[in-house]
């Protein structure tokens, strides 16, 4: 009798666990769907917590009209939980529009189900792709080498000097 209340115990609470998960976040998203879901608390605190370099920043800022950015992440992996609140917090501070901003989300397999995403071709997750004129110049692929701000204006840079 006694396990059997320990057994039903831990089954209710066990589904209470797993019906208050959201859906794994798959394909094309918005920012703002992380930030609405409590079972992405990993990505408030990392935007809270990250202090971007403000002159990286600002060259990112003055360039922002010149480019679109395309983000494919794994929201289960370390490497992506690390790179997207960067990221995102450099996209607030540097006033880049929505519009310019395309995210997309993969499963373990590097599965996304979206064609767009899979044309791009990426091997390795997270990867941060700058496009200008529907032409990519750039990529982030896993970590930064620096910071996501200093890696992202390195690339800017490039693609102005050209």
């Amino acid at each position: 009798m006694r396990l059997h209340t320990v057994l039903l115990g831990c089954g209710l609470l066990l589904s209470s666990v797993t019906m208050g998960q959201s859906q794994p976040l798959k394909g094309k998203f918005e920012m703002k769907q992380l930030l609405s879901d409590s079972s992405y608390a990993w990505f408030h605190n990392g935007v809270n917590r990250y202090n971007a370099n403000t002159t990286m920043v600002n060259y990112i800022k003055t360039n922002k009209d010149k480019i679109q950015l395309v983000a494919l992440v794994n929201p289960a992996d370390e490497a992506s939980r690390t790179l997207l609140p960067e990221f995102y917090k450099v996209m607030i501070l540097s006033s880049v529009p929505e519009e310019s901003i395309h995210m997309y989300a993969v499963d373990n397999s590097g599965n996304s189900g979206d064609t767009k995403a899979d044309s791009y071709k990426v091997k390795k997750y997270p990867t941060i792709i700058v496009v200008r004129d529907g032409k990519e110049e750039g990529r982030i692929t896993g970590a930064a080498s620096s910071t996501v701000e200093d890696d992202l204006a390195k690339i800017i840079m490039k693609m102005n000097a050209k």
